[in-house]
């Protein structure tokens, strides 16, 4: 059975929006909120979790892509999310 056409996206470009936050958006978002927490606590435990963690972490922002109405507000949410955990490493350098 079809989908119900009204709760399909109507523009091509918001779909593809929303598919790029998702991937790209979301495998960043991971990324980075792992660096966050490396840069404040010990990397090795962070860095074993991580495998775990950040799929499950992708995965849900994956989700939450789709059920935004907008593509170009989960891009600015996502870049900003993106911008705030790589924060610390762009202010100081990483003390060693």
């Amino acid at each position: 059975m079809p989908a119900n056409k009204k709760h399909l996206e109507a523009s091509a470009w918001q779909r593809v929006l929303k598919i790029t936050a998702g991937l790209v958006g979301g495998f960043l978002i991971s990324i980075t909120f792992h660096l966050f927490l490396m840069y404040f606590f010990p990397s090795p435990p962070i860095y074993t979790t991580m495998y775990v963690t950040g799929y499950v972490l992708w995965a849900i922002l994956f989700v939450l892509a789709f059920l935004a109405d907008n593509g170009y507000k989960i891009w600015l949410i996502y870049i900003g999310l993106i911008l705030m955990f790589y924060l610390p490493y762009l202010i100081a350098p990483l003390h060693t």
